[in-house]
């Protein structure tokens, strides 16, 4: 579909929320390898904004930075996908994690220990913990391939200009099987979950909510997610049992 912006809209449009858009990329790179640079993720998020402009319905209760904001993360997250950021090296590292989780939980029928899955791995415990902190910010990116959100900040459903909670957006089914897997998770792996996407804490507050260090918060996340994304995978039929 042309384009209904004229080019002096476009750029009035980027002179006025670029600040925006670098905000967003810089909370990406952060967690991205050297390899990316921040020049393309920011024309990456360029795009998603005046997608974004073209898309939005200001008859919606909703501000257009707030629309805005959602489009940019996806843009910059379809880049990613496109371009395939993640180095192979954590993309097996990735998948060892996740196979390990599901080898012994399936043997075992119950959650895994980090001491059976570190022993599944053939490492220690302080080994596993420490390839949990490895990957724990590209676990979190990867995680959204599974299409159960554009951000770090919660859940969101496809709507990307809605701000409301999870269960008020996403169809009952996947409320469903995010609400078992959630179950399903040690309690320390759920809690830390659920202050993160649901409250909006960030690792440092939940360190102090939870008297744990910010890195064993950071491990306890990327286990949860784990996790979830291989209950996820199963529920949705791309692995099985």
């Amino acid at each position: 579909m042309k384009s209904s912006l004229t080019e002096l809209d476009k750029e009035e449009l980027i002179n006025q929320y670029l600040p925006l858009v670098k905000r967003i990329s810089a909370k990406f790179m952060h967690k991205l390898p050297p390899s990316i640079e921040l020049r393309d993720i920011v024309n990456a998020g360029i795009n998603g904004l005046l997608e974004a402009a073209e898309r939005f319905d200001d008859s919606l209760d909703s501000s257009f930075e707030a629309f805005a904001y959602h489009r940019i993360r996806g843009a910059i997250l379809d880049y990613l996908r496109a371009c395939d950021w993640l180095p192979r090296s954590i993309r097996s590292r990735m998948h060892k994690l996740e196979k390990a989780y599901l080898m012994v939980e399936q043997k075992l029928g119950r959650q895994a220990t980090e001491e059976e899955v570190a022993k599944e791995l053939g490492i220690t415990v302080e080994e596993f913990r420490d390839l949990l902190g490895d990957v724990s910010n590209i676990v979190m990116l990867s995680f959204e391939e599974l299409g159960f959100g554009k951000g770090e900040d919660r859940f969101w459903s496809k709507d990307e200009s809605s701000t409301v909670p999870l269960d008020n957006v996403l169809d009952q089914e996947l409320v469903d099987i995010i609400a078992r897997a959630l179950d399903r998770l040690p309690e320390r792996e759920r809690m830390v979950l659920i202050l993160y996407f649901y409250e909006e804490l960030n690792l440092k507050e939940i360190s102090e909510v939870l008297n744990l260090t910010e890195s064993r918060v950071s491990q306890l996340r990327a286990s949860g997610l784990l996790r979830l994304k291989v209950y996820l995978r199963k529920s949705l039929g791309i692995i099985k049992d």
